[in-house]
């Protein structure tokens, strides 16, 4: 085969980069902690989402006992930061503190939002079953937030092997979607 050349399979998420690289806020009502994740994506488009977090993950244990977290979603300013996040423990630290992040209380959940953020969805746990195969969860968006200027999302991307990519240009094809109209309005 001329046209394509050898792709090695464990690196296959790569080419499809799951979605933005998020922070996961979660609390067991004494401490916060918060973790980088890049491993996510919608599910459904009445706020089901996807998240892998597994038993390395400190937060694995406190998402199993309360089933709710908040999702973060941070610019490209904040990349240094996520990555630095993902570098520690919230069982070594208060990542909260050491980071200088800012906590805001929730509608509907008991993890904080996070203030630095661009946007903050409140999640509950929709689904379980597939975390002991697959450490992957399903949440459902209990609340949404979103900074008021933070049109178009500066989210960016982990690529693999430490490399990120911002979002590019918006290209609006918003009239030509007939089919789904509906998710354009």
């Amino acid at each position: 085969m001329d046209l394509f050349v050898p792709y090695p399979v464990r690196e296959a998420y790569r080419l499809i980069e799951p979605g933005p690289t998020v922070l996961v806020s979660t609390s067991d009502g004494v401490r916060d902690n918060i973790m980088t994740n890049a491993f996510n994506m919608p599910v459904r488009h009445d706020g089901i989402l996807a998240v892998i977090i597994g038993t390395w993950d400190s937060t694995f244990d406190t998402l199993r006992e309360t089933r709710q977290c908040v999702i973060g979603v941070p610019g490209a300013d904040l990349m240094r930061t996520t990555v630095q996040l993902g570098n520690c423990s919230g069982e070594d630290l208060d990542k909260w503190e050491h980071f200088g992040l800012t906590r805001v209380p929730g509608v509907s959940v008991a993890a904080p939002l996070i203030g630095e953020c661009v946007a903050n969805l409140e999640c509950k746990v929709e689904d379980d079953s597939l975390v002991e195969d697959y450490s992957l969860w399903l949440l459902r968006t209990t609340a949404a937030w979103i900074k008021p200027d933070a049109s178009p999302m500066p989210e960016f991307h982990h690529r693999g092997n430490g490399t990120f990519s911002t979002n590019g240009e918006l290209h609006d094809l918003s009239d030509e979607m007939t089919k789904w109209k509906y998710f354009t309005d």
